[in-house]
């Protein structure tokens, strides 16, 4: 069960990092939005999900907080490759531990875009890097 909501939290990490550069449209009509609510831009958001988290560097793009799926997403941009390998230390001295880790050069780009998953036991984080753009999705273990 842990693997399978790992495996779903990466690749909506993946996903929504991927379009998370495009401009969209929202359909206010639509009731499976309802569950979604965006967080203010510019700010770490502090919920049950993030609490406990170091704040990663970089600024906050976006950041949603999803109660049907059960997850915040936070998208960070203006970090560096050290930047992020410190983040993923920092997250590492505080008890998480990586479960499965990923790397995938682009194709006709000169970057790789990395994906990690990492858990203590309570947490699971999705972290999708390419550089400069952090994706971050946490959501409880259960």
């Amino acid at each position: 069960m842990k693997k399978t909501v790992l495996a779903i939290i990466v690749i909506l990490a993946l996903a929504l990092t991927a379009c998370s550069n495009q401009s969209t449209t929202q359909d206010t009509n639509n009731p499976s939005r309802d569950n979604i609510t965006i967080l203010d831009e510019g700010v770490w958001p502090e919920n049950e999900y993030t609490e406990g988290l170091a704040v990663p560097p970089g600024t906050v793009n976006w950041a949603i907080l999803d109660t049907r799926q059960e997850y915040c997403g936070v998208n960070l941009i203006d970090l560096t490759d050290d930047e992020f390998n410190a983040y993923i230390g920092l997250l590492k001295e505080n008890g998480f531990s990586v479960v499965e880790e990923v790397s995938e050069k682009i194709k006709d780009q000169n970057y790789v875009s990395i994906g990690t998953i990492l858990s203590n036991g309570e947490k699971a984080i999705s972290i999708s890097y390419m550089p400069g753009n952090l994706g971050i999705y946490i959501s409880f273990i259960t």
